[in-house]
């Protein structure tokens, strides 16, 4: 009986360094193959305005909180030579050690040997095998940092229990880290009370005084964080925080759809999702949540993924990328929830079979594969991209550049912020969040410009599609009337761009 225990145990840790491979490998795709995200240029252009001394709110618009700009211009010596790639680089490393910080959390819960091994295979199929989710923690938006707070958070909390009692360094440092994530999405806040409500409820195995501790700890975080800007940036910081409440919401039928879209980049997760509900529904007695036992965290995480998902459907626009920060802890209630199932003899078949589904999805069945390599459909015949979108930024990047030099013009008319920050140029103060920037007017245009079928596209705050693109853009021709460079299918969507400069009479 050992020896067949220790035999899949050896199966299954051998099983999980493939699992590490395939995530690595994940992420590296999505570095170099991944589609462009208008996203990922604003907040890379945000960290390089905070590595030349600004701060987010108070000298450009932001819509975001400023600890992420402000984590990646710390490390822009890391990555910003390396434009985009570098950024997604540097994203995906922070995804990664999220990833491996939840595992630990995870191992740290179990108390056998193959229930350790069973989890983190489990993890790593849900997640790391996962190009969806690989994708939107490699591009550098703010989910990387998001999933590396939760996961961090979350650690420290199973580390809460000692003999002698609760570790109260943990539980401080465990509030301090989920304030911060407030000000990296602001809708990362609502874990602060959700949390604080849970070690409320289990006072009597996680400690007295945990909810107090943490609940201090965290508030005192948000007055260091957000007093200095309600007092003196008010304005900027209502702003910002508006932004995401004034979009036009999409309606009913709207978040259904994005709901039925992070189903269908989801398969495997939906399915373990709906099963693990099915069990606790039916009250089974290998996910009880008993009193002095680690099995409670299961509770815990599954009540941070409920209640990230509810904050997100809530949104006007629920895309569904917003729920990447709660799959996280929703992966990690059904790994645990996985080790604790009753048939002990094919628990580690049965992850194995995930495993390989999970890499049989990502490989022939993930629409983000498909992204690589197909621009779109044409009637009936399907557009497949000549180069990968980062390859065409890098061509493009390199012709702007030697045009900004012949111009000696350090900065480019752009609403592709991701454009600019490949070719290392500034954009024209008020135009650093790309399409969703404010209206400027063109008087003080700088000599070089770029637009693509994003330029004008949106009505800002609502960001509900522009009746008067075309005549804007005719504008915009008239002052950029020297054509330099067209590109039939730039960025993302794969919209025509254009590169052109204002001559001077």
């Amino acid at each position: 009986m050992a020896r067949d225990v220790l035999k899949r145990t050896s199966s299954l840790s051998r099983w999980t360094f493939v699992a590490l491979g395939v995530t690595l490998a994940c992420y590296m795709a999505n570095a170099f193959l991944g589609a462009l995200n208008q996203d990922e240029g604003w907040y890379l252009y945000a960290a390089r305005c905070v590595m030349g001394g600004e701060l987010p709110h108070r000298d450009f618009f932001f819509t975001q909180g400023k600890i992420m700009p402000i984590v990646y211009a710390c490390f822009g010596w890391l990555w910003s030579a390396f434009g985009v790639l570098g950024g997604r680089l540097f994203t995906s490393f922070l995804s990664f050690l999220a990833l491996m910080i939840a595992d630990s959390a995870l191992v740290s819960c179990c108390t056998k040997s193959e229930e350790r091994k069973l989890v983190r295979l489990i993890l790593w199929s849900l997640l790391g095998v996962n190009l969806w989710y690989t994708y939107f923690t490699c591009i550098p938006k703010a989910y990387g940092l998001c999933t590396l707070g939760i996961a961090i958070g979350l650690r420290l909390l199973t580390g809460l229990r000692e003999k002698n009692g609760v570790d109260t360094v943990c539980c401080l440092l465990s509030g301090v880290v989920f304030a911060l994530l407030a000000d990296v999405r602001f809708s990362m806040g609502v874990l602060v009370p959700a949390i604080a409500g849970w070690l409320w409820t289990q006072r009597s195995w996680m400690g007295r005084w945990a909810w107090g501790y943490f609940s201090l700890a965290a508030c005192g975080t948000w007055c260091v964080l957000f007093l200095p800007e309600v007092l003196f940036h008010q304005d900027a910081f209502w702003e910002a925080v508006r932004f995401h409440a004034q979009r036009e919401s999409l309606g009913m039928f709207g978040r259904i759809g994005c709901i039925a879209r992070l189903g269908r980049f989801n398969p495997l997760l939906t399915f373990a999702g709906c099963l693990m509900g099915w069990m606790l529904i039916a009250k089974k007695s290998s996910l009880r949540m008993t009193t002095e036992s680690r099995s409670g965290f299961l509770q815990l995480w599954l009540l941070c993924a409920i209640v990230l998902g509810s904050v997100h459907i809530l949104a006007p626009v629920p895309y569904d990328d917003y729920f990447i920060p709660a799959l996280l802890p929703f992966a990690m209630a059904i790994a645990f929830g996985f080790s604790r199932l009753p048939f002990d003899s094919m628990r580690a078949a049965l992850a194995k079979t995930v495993f390989l589904s999970a890499a049989t999805l990502t490989i022939c069945a993930s629409p983000v594969a498909q992204d690589w390599i197909v621009s779109g459909k044409d009637r009936l015949w399907v557009q497949i991209k000549t180069k990968p979108d980062l390859f065409v930024l890098w061509d493009v990047a390199k012709r702007v550049r030697l045009e900004a030099a012949r111009l000696q013009e350090e900065t480019l008319w752009t609403q592709d912020t991701y454009l600019a920050v490949e070719a290392g140029l500034k954009v024209p103060k008020g135009l650093e969040m790309g399409p969703f920037s404010k209206p400027m007017p063109l008087d003080t245009a700088p000599r070089l410009a770029a637009w693509s079928g994003y330029t004008f596209a949106f009505h800002y705050p609502q960001l509900s599609p522009a009746a008067d693109q075309r005549m804007r853009i005719e504008q915009l021709q008239k002052v950029y009337s020297h054509s330099l460079l067209h590109v039939p299918a730039f960025g993302q969507g794969g919209t025509p761009l254009t590169v052109a400069e204002r001559v001077t009479q």
